[in-house]
Formats: structure tokens, C-alpha cells, sequence
């Protein structure tokens, strides 16, 4: 199954960097289905977007955008970046994964074009599309480490690699790095996790790492939310019966996002069309 389902990306990857050249001999950009990056392609967007969010006034709301799976949907991520922009008090958007579909760095740099019309600061977190041929280092290129954590208005948002399915060579998610995480939090009020693959999703999480990483979660008395890509619906529930309330975001062609608002603690929470 999981070599038949290889051939099958392998072929879509051919097909649309067939498409690409086609495109480049008109547009005259630069490609190679094998580039990381090109004399275009920005760099570390994650950090830069964060020295601007610590630049934004505090108030007593934190106000996230929620969305996944942006993909080939390049027309609803306009749309999306001018439902974004006119709606008031955001903060900030959380991208949770599969930003590309190929892991093409042509694929990274048409969507991230588009999100940097976004009025607001957004961080990508990795996904299992992401990572196909060698979309890790594109990502890491573009946006930065896949696993990276950073604090706003005392929250911590911990954003990490959860595509087990990926790699064969090393355990994912990191365990040790989440752990870690976890544990300086001394100085916060609340931890939101974020990643693409949910811990629920059994084909495709590392289920020798499914109890330690929901009682990581479980036992942490400051576990506000665990986010998370990938099934391409909107679910908000608590499938371990464990007190951790974990969450999912609409993907870019069901042309909604979930707009997530944090008052001491509590989380509110209203479902935008676009």
C-alpha cells in the first residue's frame, strides 16, 4: 500500500513540474523540481513574522486565525487572504500544514507570495505534503525549523512535526524536543500545541509514540489546545476522554476558516465563510 501510494505521488510530482516548465518558458521564472531555493525565495518567514507580532499592542484577547491544507487551492487563498485582512482584531494565522502539495519549491513560493499580502503576521507549521522529495529543506528554507516554539500574551504555541508516515530513520514526533517544550513553561499561563498530523489519525500517526505524546499533553496542568491539519474537517473534541481538547481546521477548499478568540483562559471560538 504504501509503495503503490508512493508511485502515485511520484507521478503527480512529474506531471505538475511538467506543468511548471511549461509555465516557466512563458513567465521566465527559475525551476528545477529539485531546488530548496532561488534567488526569490524568502527566508526564514517564521522568525520574521515573529518580531513582528511581538511589535503588535497587547489586550486581553489573543485572536487566531485557524486554517490547514492551502495546497493548489491558490484562488480560495486570495479569497482568504481578503477575508483575513477586513476582519477586525486578528492577531495573528496559524497555517497548520500541508502548505504545498508536491513539497515543490514552486508550490512554497506561489502561496507564500499570497500570504504575505496578509495584514497580519502567519506561521506555517509542517505537513506530510510537505515533505515529499526534499520539501523538509524547502520548508526550512522558507519558513524554518519544524519544530519551533514561541510566546504571546503569556500563551506558548508549540509548533512541531508530526508526519510519522515521512520518515523512516528517525522517531517523529521528537519526543525529547517536546518534552522540553513542555517543561519551561514556568513563566506562561497556557500551552497551545500545533501540528498537522492529529495523534488520532492511526494510519498515519507514529502509534508507539500515541501514549506518551497524549499524556505529555494530559499531564501538563497548562494544556490549553492541541491543533491540528490534515483531515481536511473541522472536528472539536476530546477523542481520548482525557481532559485535552483537541481541535482541526477546515482546509482552503471548503472555503472557511476558524477564528479562535482567548480570554483568560477560555476559548471562544466562531466559524468564518469566505
Amino acid at each position: 500500500m504504501r509503495v503503490q501510494h508512493r508511485l502515485n505521488i511520484g507521478l503527480k510530482i512529474f506531471l505538475f513540474a511538467m506543468l511548471i516548465s511549461a509555465l516557466g518558458a512563458c513567465r521566465q521564472f527559475e525551476f528545477s523540481p529539485n531546488q530548496a531555493s532561488d534567488k526569490h525565495s524568502v527566508t526564514n518567514s517564521n522568525a520574521k513574522n515573529l518580531l513582528k507580532l511581538n511589535e503588535q499592542p497587547l489586550d486581553d484577547t489573543v485572536s487566531i486565525v485557524f486554517v490547514g491544507d492551502s495546497q493548489r487551492w491558490y484562488s480560495e487563498l486570495d479569497r482568504f487572504v481578503d477575508k483575513v485582512n477586513a476582519t477586525a482584531g486578528v492577531d495573528f494565522i496559524l497555517l497548520a500544514g500541508d502548505i504545498s502539495d508536491f513539497g515543490l519549491l514552486q508550490e512554497f513560493e506561489w502561496v507564500n507570495r499570497r500570504l504575505s499580502n496578509l495584514n497580519k503576521p502567519y506561521f506555517g507549521v509542517v505537513g506530510n505534503h510537505d515533505l515529499v522529495a526534499n520539501g523538509e529543506q524547502v520548508f526550512t528554507n522558507i519558513f524554518g525549523p519544524t519544530d519551533y516554539s514561541f510566546v504571546y500574551d503569556s500563551i506558548k504555541f508549540i509548533a512541531h512535526n508530526t508526519n510519522s508516515l515521512e520518515y523512516s530513520k528517525r522517531k517523529i514526533p521528537d519526543m525529547d524536543w517536546l518534552a522540553s517544550e513542555m517543561k519551561d513553561c514556568n513563566a506562561i499561563k497556557h500551552i497551545i500545541t500545533v501540528s498537522h498530523v492529529p495523534p488520532f489519525s492511526a494510519l498515519e500517526f507514529d502509534q508507539d509514540l500515541l501514549v506518551p505524546y497524549t499524556n505529555l499533553l494530559k499531564h501538563h496542568p497548562k494544556t490549553l489546545l492541541s491543533l491540528h491539519g490534515h483531515v481536511h474537517q473541522h472536528l472539536d473534541f476530546f477523542p481520548f476522554e482525557d481532559g485535552v481538547r483537541y481541535m482541526t481546521s477546515y482546509a482552503f477548499n471548503q472555503n472557511a476558516f476558524v477564528l479562535l478568540k482567548i480570554v483568560d483562559g477560555r476559548v471562544f471560538k466562531t466559524i468564518v465563510d469566505y
